[in-house]
């Protein structure tokens, strides 16, 4: 069929915008890096949360795991430890995390701090990069697209506090692609994410929606390993203490810290409460926008669309439904503008470009500290669902004759 000349030229600004894109998000993301380090150098203590985790390694290895569920004795444990590494005086640091996400971490408790912290970077961002640039079985790696993740804001963020999004990342981007293919091994890597309950949540919607029944029994019996694994191993007091000091709240000092951190997170709770909305409404407006993420989740998966489409969309309504979220979680905004990217036949929009630029810039807008983060947070957040559903569910419709990822690679 001909293609008028109107037509050829629009699909030459989309595709030179799409390079455009491109550039920008790495000349950003240079910059990005530059300015947090240089912010993160004056902070309390380097790779903060990563003292953490090496910490409930070690009180594990020392036979002291009760301590950790004690927020004010295991913040003195990690400054007794590893004091070099701070900066000051140790404000509160606790143990949020079920019991089983110890399983993951005790082996590296066996090395040294700095190799231990760069063991588990450079493994998780490894695989976060290789989930994102796997394009199926026989047709090789794009590993320029994957690379990208790490020109995200929030990547350099997760990294400089030693969190552990590009796991998560690598997890659910790698569960969700093997899904289909090898249901058993991808169900089991979705399993393994129950260790954030609150991003797991919409996991058994999707596979349901998908009637993935062998991923979503893999799954369920994965998660259920690793906790029958780490009773074997801890026995069940601290799952005792974990519901009782972290769910249910029961340690004072914990709540009191809890209630502070949870407002420099960028949930829409956070930002409707920063907004001056009541609590009532701030609880609901969060409570709606969840059902919205999940019922906008179930029909992205009930229909026919790509892989990389439906998944985009579940990263982003996963945010959208999380209670708590941090500036390191919104890496996974970065893995769905990248699958976004990769489906965007002939080139993207100017709309698009701008939705992508909010996603990308996010990270680095606290709601708590900027008042414009709480207004770009919540329309990046909404937005780009609205924008990776919409493509979802009008698939069938459109034609795909090149990629901007194509077979041979990105441009």
């Amino acid at each position: 069929m001909a293609v008028s000349g109107s037509a050829l030229r629009g699909r030459t600004l989309q595709r030179g915008l799409a390079h455009a894109a491109i550039i920008g998000c790495c000349a950003g993301g240079l910059l990005a890096w530059t300015a947090v380090i240089a912010v993160g150098r004056h902070s309390e203590v380097f790779v903060q949360d990563w003292t953490v985790y090496y910490a409930a390694g070690h009180a594990w290895l020392e036979h002291r795991l009760p301590l950790i569920f004690d927020a004010e004795r295991f913040t003195a444990f990690q400054y007794e430890m590893l004091a070099g590494w701070y900066g000051g005086p140790p404000t509160l640091h606790p143990w949020l995390y079920p019991p089983h996400y110890l399983l993951l971490l005790a082996p590296f408790a066996l090395l040294p701090f700095a190799l231990s912290y760069a063991a588990f970077q450079v493994a998780t961002g490894f695989a976060a990069v290789a989930a994102l640039a796997w394009r199926g079985t026989g047709r090789g790696m794009a590993w320029t697209r994957g690379i990208m993740l790490l020109f995200f804001p929030a990547s350099c963020i997760n990294m400089l506090t030693g969190q552990n999004a590009l796991l998560t990342v690598a997890l659910a981007v790698g569960g969700f692609r093997l899904a289909e293919r090898r249901p058993m091994l991808g169900g089991a890597l979705l399993g393994a994410l129950s260790i954030k309950p609150h991003f797991f949540l919409l996991v058994p919607v999707a596979l349901a929606a998908r009637r993935a029944w062998r991923a979503l029994a893999a799954c369920g019996l994965a998660a259920l390993l690793l906790v029958l694994a780490s009773i074997a191993l801890f026995g069940m007091e601290p799952w005792r203490l974990w519901l009782d000091r972290t769910v249910f709240a029961r340690d004072p000092a914990f709540s009191e810290w809890f209630a502070e951190t949870f407002l420099r997170g960028y949930s829409l709770y956070v930002c409707a409460a920063l907004l001056g909305a009541a609590e009532n409404i701030a609880r609901l407006a969060q409570v709606a926008a969840a059902l919205g993420a999940g019922i906008g989740v179930w029909l992205a998966f009930r229909r026919p669309a790509s892989t990389e489409l439906r998944l985009a969309a579940w990263l982003v309504a996963a945010l959208v439904a999380a209670p708590h979220v941090m500036a390191y979680d919104l890496l996974w905004l970065g893995a769905a503008v990248i699958l976004l990217f990769g489906c965007a036949a002939d080139g993207i929009g100017f709309g698009a470009v701008a939705l992508f630029a909010l996603a990308w810039a996010a990270p680095m807008l606290r709601p708590s500290m900027t008042a414009s983060g709480r207004v770009i947070v919540p329309i990046a957040l909404i937005g780009l669902f609205a924008y990776a559903l919409d493509r979802a569910l009008a698939w069938r419709k459109r034609t795909a004759p090149a990629a901007v990822y194509s077979s041979t690679g990105p441009p």
